[in-house]
Order: C-alpha cells, then sequence, then structure tokens
C-alpha cells in the first residue's frame, strides 16, 4: 500500500477519529485525568460538545479555576472538533491556540465545552471553541490550528 505524504491525510472513510472516540477505541488521558466528558453530539462534524465540572483543587486561592486548566479543557474541545473531521488512523495535534478568558469559572460550576472545525483541510485544520457555563454564558472562547498525525503503532 503506497503511504500517503507525511502531512497529508488520506481520503476520508466512514469511521472518523471521533467515532473511534466513542467506542472507546484508543483514550485521551487528559480527559480521564481531569474527568472531562464527550456528550451527546448528534452531528459532530458540525459541533461537538464536552462538559466538565470545575473541581475546587484546581482553583486559586478566590475559588476560580486557573486560567491553564480552563486552557486544557478548551484543547479537549478542540481536539474533538477536529477528529470529527479526521480518519480513525489519524489525531489532531495541536500546534498553535489561542484563548480569551472573559469571566471566572467558580469551583464546583458545571461547564459546557462547544467545538467547530472552521477549515478541515487536508493539511492543517482550524478550529475554535467555546467555553460556557451551563445557563449559557460565556466564559471563554479559544481557537486553534491543528496538524492531522497518523497515529502510531
Amino acid at each position: 500500500m503506497k503511504r500517503a505524504p507525511a502531512g497529508i491525510v488520506p481520503p476520508m472513510t466512514e469511521r472518523t477519529r471521533w467515532t473511534a472516540l466513542l467506542a472507546g477505541e484508543g483514550n485521551l488521558a487528559v480527559n480521564d485525568t481531569l474527568g472531562f466528558t464527550i456528550e451527546d453530539s448528534p452531528h459532530p462534524e458540525e459541533e461537538v460538545v464536552f462538559s466538565w465540572t470545575v473541581p475546587a483543587e484546581l482553583c486559586n486561592a478566590e475559588g476560580n479555576l486557573q486560567g491553564g486548566v480552563v486552557a486544557a479543557f478548551a484543547d479537549a474541545v478542540l481536539g474533538g472538533s477536529g477528529a470529527a473531521h479526521l480518519p480513525d488512523t489519524h489525531y489532531p495535534t495541536l500546534v498553535e491556540m489561542k484563548i480569551s478568558i472573559v469571566r471566572p469559572a467558580r469551583a464546583g460550576m458545571k461547564l459546557i465545552g462547544k467545538g467547530r472545525c472552521l477549515k478541515a483541510g487536508r493539511r492543517v485544520l482550524f478550529c475554535e471553541a467555546e467555553v460556557l457555563s451551563e445557563d449559557g454564558k460565556l466564559i471563554a472562547k479559544a481557537s486553534g490550528t491543528e496538524i492531522p498525525l497518523p497515529l502510531r503503532a
């Protein structure tokens, strides 16, 4: 079988990286470690949804979630949105991310992460994520550039 040149994704199949993750094939260690939950996303090619309840032990002295941890949640959402556009043989590797945190997330608050892939090319994916409170208030907005890399055997 002829291999595609590095950085170029083979043609899509019915099975995406997202559907493989939902089937329990492969793990996302950060999701397991921090407790991020993948929610039902009827049309993941349009939007993926994650949820997470902020643990007190990851908050600062004011009781607000540390900014880097907000970024980790947004990163997971960005990766999920990219995964919905890749074959199950590839992984969306984040190479650049920008995040704006517009309001604090308090300990115990349930966060909803919604992600979309704005441009899914064969070499680069450009995705965005919103982190919202359960009542829909914007906590943070992130954008990220991802490159598809083949999974290691």
